[in-house]
């Protein structure tokens, strides 16, 4: 008996112990390192799909999007050269109805790539934005040895903004970003002051949060205990210094239009960080939108007409006026 307990007592402290340096790693790694969704990725799951859909025919038809040619959109492929020659990669949709449109920049989630936006092009060009939608480093098709949602991508989206923008077409700017891209989206606006707009669609309370969020999500919660090692092990891979994004506290300091929106959410603790964010801005100009029909559902073609129509509103109404003062105007003034 006292053998059993002995070996008992053994077996639990060794796994402990493996899962103290097992976890860290692979947590680290899906973190820094998500599926790269691009063309290949949407192949592969097609390929799923139809052998799944022969062997059941109660299966629902599933469409599967590679690039904006597909819904006839007017586009141009964006490559642009990062200051340390990264290459990062997307599309942009060009309004033609105007000489010139505002701009709405797309920041995607972790777990997404500009892919997953296909169907916003289309919808917000037809509401009369020229949309970019761009890979950030480890995502889609852009380069990068890794996914950083800190300032490397901070510095990456505003230098990107600050390319779109010298474009003679290109008129005032919006950001809309998710998940994490909402995080990097506060961040610019906060910083750089590089848009006119922003919307922060499933913002969490921080990047920290986040985080946690996500290896108690692949792990369980029995891994709580580690999560101090993961976050360190984290830190020390990016350079990124957590306490620096907690957005409950950074959207104090946003003195920019700014749109709340929870959409395409996994959980309704969604909803209450969204309003918790809410609840903490202090600018005048604030809107909160919940679209409780996208719960459980991905981004893409499971939006609504009503979702594109809200936020292309709030942004028209959010943007600065572009009148031209006369003659007449001036000398008043004088």
């Amino acid at each position: 008996m006292a053998k059993n307990i002995f070996r008992l007592s053994v077996f639990f402290i060794l796994s402990a112990a493996v899962l103290a340096v097992i976890t860290p790693i692979l947590s680290i790694n899906n973190l820094l390192y998500p599926v790269r969704i691009d063309s290949s990725y949407v192949a592969q799951q097609q390929i799923a799909y139809e052998k799944q859909r022969t062997a059941d025919e109660n299966v629902s038809t599933q469409v599967f999007l590679y690039g904006p040619d597909q819904l006839k959109i007017n586009y141009i492929d964006v490559s642009l050269t990062m200051k340390d020659s990264t290459i990062l990669k997307g599309w942009l949709a060009i309004d033609t109805t105007r000489m010139q449109s505002p701009l709405l920049f797309i920041i995607p989630d972790i777990t997404e790539g500009a892919i997953n936006y296909l169907s916003a092009l289309k919808q917000f060009c037809d509401r009369g934005f020229h949309v970019c939608v761009m890979n950030l480093r480890g995502q889609g098709n852009s380069g990068g040895d890794f996914y950083n949602p800190g300032n490397v991508s901070v510095t990456d989206v505003n230098y990107m903004l600050e390319q779109v923008k010298q474009m003679p077409f290109i008129g005032k700017v919006a950001l809309l970003g998710t998940g994490t891209g909402a995080g990097i989206a506060l961040k610019v606006v906060a910083q750089y002051s590089s848009a006119d707009v922003v919307v922060l669609q499933n913002l969490p309370l921080s990047l920290r949060y986040l985080m946690k969020k996500k290896v108690e999500t692949e792990w369980g919660s029995f891994v709580k205990p580690f999560f101090p090692v993961v976050m360190r092990s984290y830190e020390k891979n990016t350079g990124i210094h957590l306490k620096e994004y907690n957005y409950l506290e950074i959207i104090k300091k946003l003195y920019t239009p700014h749109l709340l929106v929870t959409a395409n959410f996994l959980s309704k603790k969604d909803i209450e960080e969204t309003v918790k964010i809410y609840n903490a801005s202090t600018y005048f100009n604030k809107r909160l939108y919940i679209d409780t029909e996208t719960y459980l559902k991905p981004t893409g073609l499971s939006n609504s007409k009503k979702y594109y129509d809200k936020i292309s509103t709030y942004i028209n109404r959010s943007l600065p006026s572009t009148k031209k003062r006369s003659r007449f105007g001036r000398l008043a003034s004088r």
